[in-house]
């Protein structure tokens, strides 16, 4: 981006080092819902280390900004020597992400789940129809939803109704539902059904305060 934050460059460079793509843009901005917070403050919903794919609030950083409905999401994966996997890459046990435990992130009520959509594999296939694949959907109060998407199949450990604290385990990390990779699809709307015209995503705060932007790395509980 510019200094002003109006205009910004994307690149694409092949292995070769030669740029294949370039794109040129002004940058939307939402000032106002960029400065309202959650009243929920949220720890990491994972454990150990893991970088921000996508995330931020402009659509350079975090391609979701430009939705309303998933303004504030962040993708996040495990890398290992700037690499997501090791082996196999059409099978979700070579990503170093697939099957590593997710947590709320808040204390809250579970108000919905999803266990059986299955992994996507060879990775790369995707399943449109169940975009969130599986998940869970926990209340926070103050019309505070946290999203766990793209869980695991069969891995989801927590029932609608119950009560959860932070860190807790709810499931697993997978590779379900509109998802190219093992990643969690994290966010906070005001709705806890994600596909209502009318839900808002909402600016995460932050344990710490920290800032979670793409290609940055952020730590879990351990």
């Amino acid at each position: 981006m510019d200094d002003s934050g109006q205009k910004g460059i994307q690149a694409m460079i092949d292995e070769t080092g030669t740029i294949v793509g370039l794109m040129l843009s002004p940058i939307e901005r939402f000032p106002e819902s960029d400065a309202k917070q959650t009243v929920t403050v949220f720890q990491a919903p994972f454990k150990g280390k893991w970088y921000v794919f996508w995330g931020g609030e402009n659509v350079t950083d975090n391609y979701h900004y430009a939705e309303e409905s998933q303004r504030y999401a962040i993708d996040v994966i495990k890398t290992e020597n700037a690499m997501s996997y090791e082996g196999d890459p059409a099978k979700n046990e070579s990503y170093f992400a697939f099957g590593e435990e997710i947590l709320a992130g808040a204390r809250g009520k579970v108000v919905g789940i999803e266990n059986n959509i299955r992994d996507n594999e060879p990775v790369g296939e995707t399943n449109e129809t169940k975009p969130v694949g599986n998940y869970v959907i926990i209340d926070h109060g103050h019309s505070e939803y946290s999203l766990y998407a793209h869980l695991k199949q069969g891995s989801v450990c927590v029932k609608e109704g119950s009560e959860v604290e932070a860190g807790d385990l709810i499931g697993l990390c997978g590779n379900s539902g509109n998802s190219t990779e093992a990643h969690l699809h994290f966010q906070v709307s005001d709705h806890p059904d994600l596909f209502w015209v009318n839900t808002k995503s909402l600016n995460i705060n932050w344990l710490g305060d920290i800032k979670v932007r793409r290609g940055q790395v952020v730590y879990g509980g351990v």
